[in-house]
């Protein structure tokens, strides 16, 4: 699943700039490469440490910094795919470093993966809170264990 997406995208930043070259000419086509790295380089650099002082912040109130190392992973992969030369590749790694659109990426991770995520399975660890019934207003009893299917 994951090879066909590297080939469709090797193939279309060659398009890209190939296409970019004959239009502006191969060295102006090198230079913008090496211009969006370097944008893409400090935006990294930046995005990064603003992350990890709001990690910082969230531990330093007693909060665990879970959305802060969400924005870590995404900065992270925009940061590889800043490396990966190409045009669409520095676009999609750029988005990722904006807050804005970094919050949209959390979103759509989470949206997509929240299923996998708090799935639970019929084996390894099972856990059933206490609840208070409104109706009897009695309290059930709390069942906390741990069953390994051989």
């Amino acid at each position: 699943m994951i090879f066909p997406i590297f080939v469709v995208m090797t193939l279309l930043e060659i398009y890209v700039l190939v296409s970019v070259g004959e239009s502006i000419g191969g060295f102006s086509t090198i230079l913008l490469v090496v211009i969006t790295a370097l944008v893409g380089s400090t935006l990294l650099k930046q995005q990064g440490w603003s992350t990890m002082a709001k990690a910082q912040q969230a531990m330093a109130n007693g909060q665990t910094p879970a959305f802060e190392m969400m924005e870590g992973v995404v900065i992270l992969i925009s940061g590889v795919l800043l490396l990966t030369p190409g045009f669409i590749t520095d676009g999609i790694g750029l988005l990722g470093l904006m807050p804005f659109s970094r919050v949209y990426f959390i979103d759509k991770i989470l949206s997509k993966n929240a299923e996998k995520i708090f799935q639970q399975k019929n084996s390894g660890f099972i856990h059933t809170a206490s609840s208070n019934d409104k109706k009897d207003n009695k309290k059930k009893d709390t069942i906390d264990g741990e069953f390994w299917e051989d």
